[in-house]
């Protein structure tokens, strides 16, 4: 009779799958208005960063500026380009490279010349 060897086969078992818990960034909801026209949206409070991302309706030239500050100072401007009498999609994205990112941030409504039309502050919650 033949000897039967069995072979043995190893069971690659993988580490136990971690539970993938992510926690969601904070956002809160913003509204800057000026007449009839607006930037409206929602701001995600990242650990270095600000997200803006919402919709500008400009009756006119309008712009729409973003300021990302940590107590009494700002971390970064930045601005959509100038739109005319339309609906648009305009998202703003702010550095905040501070070790924990901005505390708030200001939204300003401008005409095409930059002069300030509206502006609030959001704070990050």
């Amino acid at each position: 009779m033949a000897a039967v060897a069995a072979a043995a086969v190893p069971v690659l078992a993988g580490a136990p799958a971690a539970n993938a818990a992510t926690t969601a960034y904070p956002t809160t909801y913003f509204s800057v208005q000026s007449g009839d026209s607006w930037y409206a949206g929602q701001i995600t409070w990242y650990n270095r960063s600000v997200s803006l991302n919402g919709d500008l309706n400009a009756y006119g030239c309008k712009r729409a500026y973003g300021i990302a500050w940590a107590g009494t100072t700002p971390l970064d401007e930045r601005s959509t380009s100038t739109h005319c009498d339309n609906y648009t999609d305009q998202n703003i994205s702010l550095a905040a490279n501070v070790p924990g990112g901005a505390d708030h941030v200001r939204i300003n409504l401008t005409d095409a010349n930059g002069k300030v039309l509206a502006y609030r502050y959001y704070y990050r919650p």
